[in-house]
């Protein structure tokens, strides 16, 4: 029997977007009836509505700040009210949240799957009051009966260190089919890339430090940021010798991660990156902080290395890049373990046997 999906996704951006869509579209092509509650943001792609099967429905409610996120709620809860779904699948910290209070006031019998994407209390950039106004956001939400599904180890692990009250379970990330079984070139640019927002997360600042010593020891290397952002990071990157394309066309960026050679990832916290992912199934091997969702990815596969320090960052680059046979022996092993692991077909069969069990 058919069932009446609703997502709510507050991110509609890089990873999370991606994740969600290759949910949804799945959803959608088992005959499901699929709607997307969605909020705008400036990265979102202009054309959302060609990444999704056309029988799905978008609506845009905006959650982007304290006042819209009043106003939302009682947009959302009216919504759900009125379609009455069997399943609402929330999608980032925000949506979680809303969805979950608005569950609070709705039938009993609709399911609700919380789907974090790097919850938020696990940011690095926030004191410890921050951090416990945010678990008790958490622990209020969590009123609702619901079930968590984490994106990584490291996050299922700080999920069951705070939230006792809802069941949670690992679902690690997947690539969408575009990115499967792709062919590898031979011959790449000497180039090294990261793809994401330029903002805190992302330690565009770092970025630019490594990329400025990296050059200086070796002209040869060029750097690449895909995406957008606060504008005094951006100048510095690009001070720093870095390209920024701002945010491009899903097919460029595919391309772009083709004809480089190695992924630079600098984030301080992460659920698990899909970009890295994404990198990774294009043959990149990654150099990337050891932090959470990062070292989920890359530690104890012969596919790149984690970094502590930017002197340790910049000897990993160098070594590596000058490297053939070890870049080609970490690309092939990328390859492979995104298509044999971190392919969608895996990740929606865990998410439905996860949903099959609270029926």
């Amino acid at each position: 029997m058919n069932k009446k999906i609703i997502h709510i996704i507050e991110s509609t951006a890089t990873g999370t977007l991606s994740a969600m869509r290759g949910l949804a579209n799945s959803q959608s092509n088992e005959g499901n009836h699929v709607t997307i509650i969605y909020s705008k943001r400036s990265d979102t792609p202009k054309e959302l509505s060609n990444l999704f099967n056309p029988s799905i429905d978008l609506i845009n409610i905006q959650m982007s700040s304290f006042f819209t996120i009043l106003i939302s709620f009682i947009k959302i809860f009216r919504f759900i009210k009125k379609i009455n779904p069997d399943y609402i699948f929330l999608a980032s910290s925000t949506a979680g949240f809303i969805g979950r209070i608005a569950g609070l006031f709705l039938n009993k019998k609709i399911k609700f799957f919380y789907i974090p994407h790097c919850i938020s209390y696990i940011r690095k950039d926030i004191g410890l009051l921050k951090k416990i106004i945010f678990i008790s956001l958490e622990l209020i939400a969590s009123l609702k009966k619901s079930v968590i599904i984490a994106c990584s180890k490291s996050e299922i692990k700080q999920i069951k260190k705070y939230i006792k009250l809802s069941p949670s379970f690992l679902v690690e990330n997947a690539v969408t089919p575009e990115y499967i079984k792709l062919k590898l070139n031979d011959k790449r640019d000497k180039n090294i890339v990261t793809i994401g927002g330029i903002r805190p997360q992302k330690d565009p600042e770092n970025f630019a430090k490594i990329a400025k010593e990296v050059r200086e020891k070796d002209h040869t290397i060029s750097f690449t940021w895909i995406g957008d952002g606060d504008n005094k990071s951006k100048k510095l990157l690009i001070e720093s010798g870095v390209e920024v394309t701002g945010w491009i066309e899903t097919t460029v960026v595919k391309n772009k991660l083709l004809n480089s050679t190695l992924y630079l990832s600098t984030a301080k916290w992460e659920g698990m990156p899909i970009s890295i992912l994404e990198a990774l199934a294009c043959g990149l091997p990654t150099v990337a902080f050891n932090c959470p969702g990062n070292a989920d990815i890359i530690k104890d596969r012969a596919i790149g290395s984690v970094f502590n320090s930017n002197d340790e960052a910049i000897n990993n680059i160098l070594n590596l890049i000058n490297d053939k046979n070890k870049i080609d022996h970490f690309s092939l092993n990328a390859y492979n373990i995104v298509n044999d692991w971190f392919n969608l077909e895996r990740y929606n069969k865990e998410i439905n046997e996860i949903v099959k069990r609270t029926d």
